[in-house]
């Protein structure tokens, strides 16, 4: 009975945490991968381009791992997203199919053919007028200059939008038309990318649910997840490839650390994690060294402690200098490395960290309940630091796995203030 309710359990937590996944990576698709439309679609296939081309800017170029997973896993699923913007301006400029009378009667609603033409007309005097002026007295000179503005027929392009959208599709460079077409290979490359958020994104709840349940019951984690999906939107202004992807590999590796789990699964997930956010990495050992260093145990085994603390962080720095001289020698910032003066200087780098790690910590006095929070709490201090002098900390994507750490607080916290207020209800009546 109780393995059939735990499975119970399990399928409904992987429902909820599929939808919400769901949800959340459509909403990027429409706010981030489309924000620009076309020029969305484009930079970010181009970007892919040359991330696996080996030409592209740092530090994007160190975080490949997103890009070659896409390349030679996701892009082979066949799962479509909806982007009807996209979708809508694809067709209108390279599909003669989509010009129906009611696209066309939609057009007139919107911009009425006499006021068109109305255009047009004002248009062909300023065009006659600047024509004399350049003429000048000379007759033949201004007829054959209206004769050639004429044979351009552009009135057609203003009368008819069809022709002129239609056109305009025709005459776009072909890598611009790949990123317009849903059938062509750079959109499948862009759909991989974002059927590879939606399974880190899943994967991310699924280890994040799992760390929450070692400091609470089943209902307090799952209120803790579902408030940190509640706040991922803030992200999405800003939000990388990689930030899912080495976020889901960064809880996995709290859940090592909290479960007192073997060291060598740890170094592995530091070393896959590193293919995606390396500086996000090299904190797992300092809280590995945190939790596990306690002043009743003896000298020895401090020193194998730092020792492995140090063998684990030194997976990332070696892997950051191996990328960075060895595999990708020409990649160049596309940024100054110090970022300290841009972000005491911009007022939405201090207002929205504090927004989106707001509600965790209003319950951060749980750290002193909760023997792993208090042992480890610390790092957060060095990571926020470290993200102010050489990132824009206006990116809260940066701060996920701060938010992850801390999101089995909110949880624990929400219960222990919702369970007083229903004895003070009861004591009440």
């Amino acid at each position: 009975m109780k393995d059939k309710k735990t499975i119970q359990r399990g399928i409904f937590l992987l429902i909820i945490f599929a939808l919400l996944s769901y949800i959340f990576t459509s909403m990027t698709v429409w706010t981030t991968d489309g924000k620009y439309l076309l020029v969305s679609r484009y930079l970010r296939i181009n970007q892919h381009d040359r991330v696996v081309s080996g030409e592209n800017f740092a530090p994007d170029q160190y975080r490949f791992g997103s890009y070659y997973l896409v390349e030679n896993f996701f892009k082979y699923f066949p799962i479509k997203w909806l982007d009807e913007n996209s979708e809508e301006l694809s067709s209108m400029l390279l599909s003669a199919d989509y010009w129906t009378s009611e696209k066309k009667s939609m057009v007139d609603a919107y911009f009425p053919l006499d006021e068109r033409e109305s255009l047009v007309s004002d248009a062909e005097k300023a065009i006659a007028e600047f024509v004399d002026s350049v003429a000048g007295n000379s007759i033949l000179l201004s007829n054959a200059l209206k004769a050639m503005v004429a044979g351009l027929k552009w009135q057609e392009y203003i009368t008819d939008p069809a022709t002129a959208a239609l056109l305009i599709g025709e005459r776009l460079p072909e890598d611009v038309k790949a990123a317009l077409d849903p059938s062509s290979e750079a959109n499948r490359i862009l759909n991989g990318h974002i059927t590879a958020r939606f399974f880190f994104n899943l994967l991310t709840l699924l280890l994040l649910y799992a760390f929450c349940r070692i400091f609470s019951s089943p209902v307090a984690s799952l209120l803790s997840v579902v408030s940190f999906q509640a706040i991922m939107p803030l992200t999405t202004m800003y939000f990388g490839w990689e930030t899912f992807h080495g976020l889901a590999l960064f809880v996995g590796g709290l859940l090592v650390i909290a479960r007192k789990g073997r060291f060598f699964h740890l170094c592995l997930l530091i070393m896959l994690g590193s293919l995606f956010r390396a500086d996000h990495m090299v904190f797992l050992p300092l809280i590995y060294l945190l939790y596990n260093f306690r002043g009743d145990i003896s000298g020895k085994i401090k020193l194998r402690l730092m020792l492995k603390s140090f063998i684990a962080g030194s997976i990332p720095a070696l892997l950051m200098y191996m990328f960075s001289t060895v595999l990708f020698p020409d990649a160049k910032y596309s940024v100054d490395l110090i970022q300290l003066g841009y972000n005491i200087g911009y007022f939405w780098s201090w207002i929205y960290p504090l927004v989106f790690l707001f509600i965790p910590l209003l319950f951060v006095r749980e750290i002193r309940d909760i023997d792993f929070f208090k042992r480890t709490w610390f790092w957060v201090l060095p990571f926020v630091a470290m993200n102010f002098v050489v990132a824009r900390t206006a990116e809260v994507r940066l701060f996920t796995p701060v938010l992850a750490f801390m999101t089995p607080l909110v949880g624990v916290g929400l219960l222990r203030l919702l369970a007083s207020e229903t004895r003070g209800s009861v004591e009440t009546e």
